[in-house]
This record gives structure tokens, sequence and C-alpha cells, in this order.
């Protein structure tokens, strides 16, 4: 006896959109990646790539009027004036959400050092708003000036840092207007909305590391426009944060806008081509058919099982269905609320007769 069975990926919405984003931070392999699509604070904050020892951790009165979980994502990025802003369909759209520590919270990611290295990239979209002399959007809390890496925005717009015991050129950096005619305040302006970043360095020594700084501003090499300043960045806590450095969540440091994406990258400096791969991929939509991949028959005394594996996009929900005749294309609903596993989900269809000599099966995507 031999049960045939045949499978179908299709229904109302027969593509899956994928978070192209996503996908290809994953695919350059960073140490550390957090997207930030928690809706509550319970579970801690998750690190894609599972390296992390354990879950960051929210730091703040998070609810309504203070720090927020699961707040919308970036759509667009920088907005000005009749600008509407430059599209990022490709972060996953209306199913892509971030944090915002609204000047109130902050990610607490763990120990420092172990965000630590002499060679690092740190790549984000951060949501633009005003600064309190400085707002840290990641610092791994260092005194170490091998390893110690801040990206921060403060009253002349970005900055970053790696050395917090010295001041200018030993030690920072500040992104100046595209003619190097001052300060690039736009990065502080809550009507710009949101921008990426990818900034990253190398080296042995403060000054060393200060002068290979590399920046990104939206698929843009801005390195050329990093110039010396002397505000000088302190350090608390010991522990890696995103949005925030002190232990007060509410400290003026903690950043007033949101943050989303946070991708880390140790013993590594992005090349151009890796970091214009992220802005690519951004600003591109990708769609990829929902398919079946793998089909498990499980032949019984009494009855079979046959378990069907499609891929999948996490947070989406699906529904299998079956007929035993495609002629009357009647589909037998087995399960509408089947909640995605990540990358692959599975279903498993128990109790089929064994007089049965043929099955197909379809996996919808439920909207």
């Amino acid at each position: 006896f031999v049960l045939a069975i045949s499978f179908f990926g299709f229904g109302q919405n027969n593509y899956s959109h994928a978070a192209n984003y996503q996908a290809t931070v994953i695919k350059l392999k960073p140490t550390f990646y957090y997207e930030l699509n928690e809706t509550d604070t319970e579970g801690g904050v998750m690190d894609t790539m599972g390296n992390a020892t354990k879950p960051g951790t929210y730091n703040g009165d998070y609810g309504v009027g203070g720090p927020e979980v699961g707040g919308p994502g970036p759509m667009t990025v920088f907005s000005a004036d009749d600008f509407e802003g430059i599209p990022v369909p490709g972060l996953g759209g209306d199913d892509n959400l971030a944090h915002y520590s609204n000047n109130s919270g902050h990610i607490i990611l763990g120990d420092g050092n172990l965000y630590g290295s002499s060679s690092i990239t740190v790549a984000l979209f951060f949501k633009a708003g005003p600064a309190q002399g400085g707002d840290r959007l990641f610092t791994n809390n260092l005194s170490d000036s091998s390893k110690s890496f801040q990206v921060n925005v403060a009253n002349d717009g970005l900055v970053l840092a790696v050395d917090p015991s010295q001041t200018g050129l030993n030690a920072e950096r500040t992104l100046f207007m595209e003619d190097n005619s001052g300060p690039d305040r736009r990065l502080i302006q809550s009507d710009s909305g949101w921008f990426h970043v990818v900034a990253s360095t190398f080296g042995t020594s403060g000054r060393e590391r200060a002068q290979n700084f590399k920046l990104w501003i939206n698929g843009v090499d801005r390195t050329d426009n990093l110039q010396p300043n002397v505000t000088g960045w302190g350090i608390d806590t010991g522990l890696a944060k995103i949005g925030g450095r002190k232990a007060d969540p509410a400290h003026s440091t903690t950043h007033s806008g949101a943050q989303d994406e946070v991708a880390i990258w140790l013993d590594r400096v992005l090349t151009d081509e890796e970091a214009s791969s992220l802005w690519e991929a951004a600003i591109t939509e990708k769609k990829i058919p929902l398919v079946i991949e793998d089909v498990q028959l499980d032949l019984g005394e009494t009855s079979n099982a046959v378990t069907v594996t499609w891929n999948s996009r996490r947070g989406r929900v699906y529904g299998v269905y079956s007929t035993t005749n495609l002629q009357n294309d009647e589909w037998e609903e087995l399960d509408d609320g089947i909640e995605s596993e990540g990358e692959s989900t599975s279903f498993t269809d128990e109790g089929i007769p064994i007089t049965d000599k043929k099955r197909f099966y379809k996996v919808m995507e439920v909207e």
C-alpha cells in the first residue's frame, strides 16, 4: 500500500513577502542581531543569531506615555520639507516593529566586554529626535579605547566615539554636512524621520581607531564628512546598551527617538560592498513563493499521518487544506490558525483513513 501525496503552496495570497533586509543581515553573519520586533517586555530582547548569552532586558517603565515595544518600524527614511522620504519596503512593511526609547527607556544587552572588539561594525535604523547633550544609540560602555565603541546623537547630530577618557582628534568624530560647512543636524530633527546607519572602525588604540572610522548614512558613504570635535563621551555601568547609557532609564543620555534592526559584527569591518548590500536590501522588496518544501508519510496499522513543511515567515499565520479529489475542488480545512515557527513551519495531518489512495494538500497565508 502506498498513499500518493500531492501538494501545493497557493491560495488568495500565493506569495510571501520576504523580509529582504533581515535576510541580508543574517547572510552577512553578524555576531549579534536584535531585530527588535518584540511586542511585550516579558521575554526580553532576542538575538536572532543566538550568540547572546541571554536575552537583553528592557530598562524603564514601558507602557502608555513612556518607552514602547512593538512600535511601527521604518517605512521610509529621511523626510525633509516636501520630500516624503525614501521607501524601505525591504524591511517588511507593516510587519516590521521597532523599539521606541522615547527619552525614558532603553535596552540592556549585557556585559559590555561581550560587545567590544578592536574591529567592530554596527548597523541600525534610528528615528530622529532632539538630543539632550548626548543620547546613546549604541554603546558597549567600555573604558578600553581599543574596544570601546559608541554611536551617539548630540546637539550637533551623529557622533562616533571610541575613547571615553579623551576628547577631540584621538577619541571622536561628528558628522558634518556633505560640503563640511558645519554639523549635520538633520539627524536630530524629528521631522527627518528614520535613518539607516552603518558605522565601523578598527585599530589597536583610540587614536588609530578614531582615524579609521567608516560611516554610511542611507546608503551613502559619508566618511569624508566625519570631523573631530571636543565634546567627550563618558560611560556608565559597564553594560552594553541600545538607546541609553546610564542605569537611570530616564537620564538625559537616553535617546528621544526609536531604534530598529541593530546588528553588531565583532572582529569585522564590513566592506563597502557589504554595507551597500544592506541599503540595497532595505530599498528592495523581495517576494518569494509560498512553497511546500517537504512531505513525510507515516504509515500506521489503523490510520496514516502526513507531515507537511513549508517555507514561512515569522509572525505570519497559515492555513492547511486537503482534498482527495481535485476535480471537485472541495478542500477540507485542517487548520487555519497555524502560527509561523520561523523560516519553516510544519503541520501533521493525523488519522488519515488507510483506504485513502490519494490526498492533496495546499497551504495558504491567512490574512
